[in-house]
């Protein structure tokens, strides 16, 4: 039960810190206001060149490149591993030891299922330096046995609670690629 709870906690904040609205949630990076700044807009609705991801790196400044790295969905991900540059090398590069991340133009790549799919009008992909995105946990977790609410079924019911907040405190040190609007 403890896995499952860690493993859907994990997943509610990680949906929090990117698609928050700061209304009993964290404000997410993908905030409309609070969030990252707006590094690239592409030509296409539903493609992304080469060109861009590099217009994308190079929109954030060059004391945020160090520690950055790209957040994408995984549609996005397939999307990208088939872009090749001039001589027919593929961009992407697999991660070819245990524990080594994938790479794009030599910046680190993290997925999520809640960043948004690279279609007309979405921010698909985050790149920067995530250190300035502060969570803070304000009161520790709380379990507790619901016994009475299932009892007429022989069942007991978990509840869990967590408060938590969090914005990107540094909005210049993370930048978003938005598809083009169709």
């Amino acid at each position: 039960i403890s896995r499952e709870f860690a493993r859907r906690v994990g997943a509610a904040e990680e949906e929090a810190i990117l698609t928050g609205d700061g209304a009993h949630k964290p404000t997410g990076l993908l905030h409309a206001t609070l969030g990252a700044e707006l590094g690239v807009t592409t030509a296409a609705a539903a493609a992304i060149a080469a060109d861009e991801l590099m217009d994308l790196q190079h929109a954030l400044k060059a004391g945020y490149r160090r520690n950055a790295c790209y957040i994408m969905n995984d549609a996005t991900v397939k999307l990208l591993r088939k872009l090749k540059d001039g001589n027919g090398q593929y961009l992407w590069q697999p991660g070819l030891l245990v524990g080594q991340p994938d790479t794009l133009l030599n910046q680190r790549v993290l997925t999520s299922n809640y960043m948004p799919l690279p279609v007309a009008g979405n921010s698909a992909i985050l790149f920067g330096d995530f250190s300035y995105y502060w969570l803070a946990d304000r009161e520790g977790r709380a379990i507790h046995r619901l016994n009475e609410l299932y009892a007429a079924t022989d069942q007991v019911g978990f509840k869990i609670t967590q408060r938590v907040d969090g914005r990107l405190i540094m909005p210049e040190a993370v930048k978003v690629l938005k598809m083009k609007t169709a």
